[in-house]
Formats: structure tokens, C-alpha cells, sequence
């Protein structure tokens, strides 16, 4: 048995279409049926983590947070690590070149500025690879046909690939969210015009207002523009722009089997407390997991703890405008505890690179990454649109407080922060998080 600490710790090993051994939910349930056991941590990490990745976030996020609880409190509790595929858009060129300082330009040799170039050659090859890995067979007829809309970018071409991307998409199904992101693919294969009109508008490098916030907190001005632009990176761009999507909606889909298979088919001798906790893409798997928990005999909902959440800060709502509902409207007030979500500028994944990367629309005049961002990111923002009463703040550092049957909104600007080891977004196991999981789960 392996363990974190003197916890009980078992692996979650989740496929893309959410398959599980049905033995790991008999394995869970030995554990918690163990004499003395009080609770279950479920934790779940983000994109671009492998299992390595997600032992080290799992690991050290749980060591920091036994360093608050009382004394023989984690031998009660049982950890478990869910482990999906995540790995993918580490290509994304635009994020890099956006958060430039000053917009972004670069300076020809007689200082004026210099024209955006297209993606070289390398650089593209190496977003057809992770394309081709993420989707495997599924998106091996894309692949073909952004091989030739690189060389002819015209209707015929674009039509193609814009309807073979979509096909490889698949359904969005129920996913409020996810269809409203995927929307201009899937109205792009209705002709070949609409196509072409779609990949056009990626050649140029993007160009967008940022709220005095996000700018101050990213150390950028009122406007970030990237600096490649071409046939070739819109070709890319689509092709990231797919990966995206469908990490997406596997986070969805993981999320919902955690529920069906493993949570609602534990069989339990002794009351079980359960938290959900996820980072990033993960905690948007938690939340699918948390709208579709119902009742399960001897085990208690208490907790849902999201840690810079990578998914619409219009997530929880049960209205965002009239007759749309956020992808998960049935979470807020099911857990018998605190739900607690972290957020902060700082975080350039969560603010700027979500904010980009869930829209194809390229307008200028709509401002990216703040709370009024249709596309805004839970881990930037907080949650949106909730009722009145829902939530709570607590944005001191000082002396953490979730309060139970609340969506306890945390501004992290003090302890989500870039350090030399690392990136704000990813900072999320440090001694000040683990002291606020501890208060949630203590």
C-alpha cells in the first residue's frame, strides 16, 4: 500500500473516455472501511501533468497541509490521486509572445518595428506532434488536412480541416460550457466560406485590451499583441485551439466518472467524509464530479476545494443570462461544508492564456482576463453570477476561515505568487495552501 505520509494513499487511473479498473473502487473501499478512518481526500491534478507531475502535487500539497492538522488526525485519512490524460498544449506560441513587455513588438536593426513573422517550420512540426499524441487516431484525418491547408490556405482546403477538427471534437453534449467555446467550429462547417472566414481571422497575430488589473498584476500595459502571424500559425493556431477544447471536455468527462464509477459504487461500513479538491483543468474535473453527486449511504459531501480553476468563472451559476446556465449549476450549496476557491491575477494561465485560448474571436474592443470577460477563468476571477448570499470573502492571508454551506471566495494575490521555482498557477501546494486545505479538511 502505498502512502503520503501516514495516509492511506491509492491512484485513480482514469482513460480519455473516463474508464476505470472496477477493482481500484474495491481497493478505495478497503481503505475506508479500515477501523478509525474518518475521511476521503480526492485530489486531481491539471493540464500538462504527467503521473510524476501529479505524485509531486499531490505529495507536497498533503505534506504541507498535515503540518496544521492535529496530531494523528492524516492517519484517518485516506488520500486519493486521480491520474488522467492531461499532457498536451505545450506549444501554445501565442501565450509567450502576448505577455511581452510592451505589447509585444519586437525592433527591426534601424529600431522601427519590426512585422510579425509567420511560425517557422520546427515550431509547427512541433504542434502537429502533440496534436497527433493527444488525439491519436481520432485525429489522424485532421492532421492530413492541416498539411495542406499550410501550403494553400484557401476554401477548399480550410472547409476541410475545419470540418474534420470539428468531427474530432465530437458532441459537447450537455456541457453549457464547452459548446459555447466550440460554437464558431461547429458554425464554420456549414460552407466552405464560413471556413475560410474562420482560419483568416487566426493569421493574425492576436491584439487585445487588458483591464488596468490584469495589466498591473502581469506587469503589461492596456494592450498585449502576439508576434506571429501567418497561413501557417493559423493552421496552428486551429489546431491548439482543438486541443484545448478536448482537454476540456475530458476534464468534464473524468470528472463525471469519478461520480458514476468510484464514488456512488463505494460500499461503506462507517461514516466517510469526502473532499474534493483539483488544480486547474482538475478542478473543473471535480466540479463535473460535485454536480453530479447525489446521495451516497454513509458517505458525506463535505468539502469541494478549487485551487486556480482553469474552467468559466460563470461555472456555478445557476443563471448567467436568461436561459443559460452555468456547466455546473447543481454544485453551490451541495457540499455540508465549505467549497473554496482561490484566485488571482497573478495567474497567468488562469487570466490571460484560458481567456485566449477559450475564444476564436479575435475583437479587439472586448478587454481579456477580468471578471467581465464572457471567457473569464474561475482561478482568475472567482465565481460570477452567483446569488446573493452564496458567496463570502476572505482575502486576507492572515487567518483562514471557509465557512460551511458558503462558496468561500480567496484572493491569493499574497501567497499565488511567481517564485524562481515557479510559475503562479502552479504554486498551489505551498505552506500557506496547505494551511487552508487543513482548515477545510480539519
Amino acid at each position: 500500500m502505498e502512502t503520503l505520509g501516514p495516509s492511506p494513499f491509492l491512484w485513480l487511473e482514469f482513460d480519455k473516455n473516463g474508464a476505470i479498473d472496477p477493482a481500484t473502487t474495491t481497493s478505495l473501499a478497503a481503505l475506508l472501511n479500515q477501523p478509525g478512518t474518518t475521511d476521503l481526500v480526492v485530489m486531481s491534478h491539471g493540464w500538462k501533468n504527467t503521473k510524476d507531475d501529479a505524485r509531486k502535487l499531490y505529495g507536497t500539497l498533503w505534506a504541507n497541509a498535515r503540518k496544521k492538522l492535529a496530531p494523528d488526525k492524516a492517519s484517518h485519512i485516506v488520500v486519493a490521486g486521480v491520474v488522467w490524460p492531461a499532457k498536451a498544449y505545450r506549444t501554445d506560441f501565442d501565450e509567450q509572445t502576448l505577455v511581452t513587455p510592451g505589447g509585444g513588438g519586437t525592433l527591426a536593426a534601424d529600431g522601427t518595428a519590426a512585422d510579425p513573422e509567420d511560425l517557422d517550420d520546427e515550431a509547427f512540426k512541433n504542434v502537429l506532434k502533440d496534436f497527433k499524441d493527444f488525439f491519436g487516431q481520432d485525429g489522424a484525418a485532421t492532421a492530413e488536412k492541416a498539411r495542406a491547408a499550410v501550403k494553400t490556405l484557401d476554401e477548399t482546403t480550410s472547409f476541410f480541416l475545419v470540418k474534420n477538427g470539428n468531427e474530432a471534437l465530437g458532441s459537447p453534449g450537455t456541457d453549457s460550457e464547452l459548446k459555447a467555446d466550440s460554437a464558431p467550429i461547429a458554425l464554420a462547417t456549414d460552407d466552405a466560406t464560413s471556413a475560410k472566414m474562420l482560419m483568416e481571422a487566426l493569421i493574425a497575430a492576436p491584439t487585445f485590451n487588458l483591464e488596468s488589473s490584469v495589466g498591473k498584476a502581469q506587469g503589461l500595459g492596456d494592450v498585449v499583441s502576439g508576434l506571429i502571424s501567418g497561413p501557417r500559425a493559423a493552421v496552428a493556431r486551429f489546431l491548439n485551439q482543438l486541443t484545448y477544447y478536448e482537454m476540456k471536455k475530458r476534464a468534464g468527462i473524468v470528472g463525471e466518472a469519478l461520480t458514476k464509477s468510484v464514488l456512488s459504487k463505494l460500499v461503506l461500513q462507517q461514516s466517510i467524509r469526502l473532499h474534493l479538491v483539483g488544480h486547474s483543468f482538475g478542478a473543473r474535473l471535480v466540479a463535473a464530479a460535485a454536480n453530479g453527486l447525489a446521495p451516497i449511504p454513509k458517505l458525506e459531501f463535505f468539502s469541494l476545494t478549487l485551487l486556480q480553476g482553469a474552467f468559466s468563472h460563470n461555472g456555478f451559476a445557476k443563471e448567467i443570462k436568461p436561459g443559460l446556465a452555468g456547466a455546473f449549476p447543481d454544485v453551490v450549496g451541495k457540499p455540508t461544508g465549505p467549497t473554496c476557491i482561490t484566485h488571482t491575477h497573478n495567474d497567468l494561465a488562469c487570466t490571460l492564456a484560458y481567456a485566449l485560448a477559450s475564444r476564436l474571436s479575435r475583437d479587439i474592443a472586448k478587454s481579456i482576463g477580468d471578471a467581465n470577460d464572457e471567457f473569464g477563468a474561475m482561478g482568475a476571477n472567482g465565481p460570477q453570477h452567483l446569488k446573493a448570499g452564496q458567496a463570502v470573502e476572505d482575502n486576507t492571508d492572515a487567518v483562514f476561515a471557509p465557512q460551511a454551506g458558503k462558496v468561500n471566495t480567496f484572493l491569493a494575490d499574497k501567497y499565488i505568487i511567481k517564485t524562481a521555482a515557479s510559475d503562479a498557477h502552479n504554486n498551489v501546494a505551498n505552506e500557506d495552501v496547505g494551511r487552508l486545505l487543513a482548515k477545510i479538511v480539519g
